[in-house]
Formats: C-alpha cells, sequence, structure tokens
C-alpha cells in the first residue's frame, strides 16, 4: 500500500521527502485503523484516494471502522515520551486540514498538505 502511495505521489509530482511524510500519515491512519477501530483484526476495508486540489495535495482515507473522527486534535500533553499514543498528534502536525464525516458504515478522512 504504501509503495502504491509513494508511486502515484510520485506522479503528482511530490518531492520525496514530502511523499515519505506521506506514507507516515498514511502507515498511521491504517495502524489505528487496524488496531484501534478493528481490535487487531485486519479483515476490514480501507480505501485511499491521493490528489491535488486548489494547489494543495489532498488524501481521503476510507474505513469501515466504529465511528472516530480523526479531525479532532487530542493534543498529547506528556511528560515523558512513551512508545505509541503520538499518531494523531503526528498526523495534525503534518497536515494543513483534517475533515472527517461518517457516511453509512464508513470513516471518511480528508486530509490536506
Amino acid at each position: 500500500m504504501l509503495a502504491r502511495v509513494g508511486e502515484r505521489a510520485a506522479g503528482l509530482g511530490v518531492a520525496a521527502d514530502d511523499s515519505l511524510r506521506l506514507q507516515l500519515v498514511v502507515e498511521e491512519l491504517f495502524v489505528n485503523t487496524i488496531t484501534h477501530g478493528h481490535r487487531g483484526d485486519s479483515e476490514g476495508r480501507v480505501s485511499l484516494t491521493l490528489g491535488r486540489q486548489d494547489d494543495a495535495l489532498t488524501l481521503r482515507y476510507e474505513d469501515d471502522a466504529p465511528p472516530f473522527d480523526n479531525s479532532e486534535n487530542r493534543q498529547n500533553f506528556r511528560s515523558t515520551v512513551e512508545v505509541g499514543g503520538q499518531g494523531l498528534d503526528l498526523i495534525h502536525g503534518m497536515s494543513k486540514a483534517i475533515r472527517y464525516e461518517r457516511n453509512g458504515q464508513r470513516n471518511i478522512t480528508e486530509i490536506r498538505f
């Protein structure tokens, strides 16, 4: 999946460093879907659309996990560094805007970079 994201990003003229950041965001979204949304079950469906809109790179990420709004900024102010639990902070830090909607049984997260 990440290789396809990298190929599509290259086709859209995304610089290599920006493509790696994009792939990291996709990985975080996917890991969260499987780990938290499906509680480790990997049979859920995920779809991605990568494009350009108004001179911005856009990612549309859809999954069929239980409702979860990735657009909420749940700042995690910890006094010590822990492994895990930082994915949403990372996604918010690497994006310009995040929009969420629930459509039927699907979570739809749209991210502008």
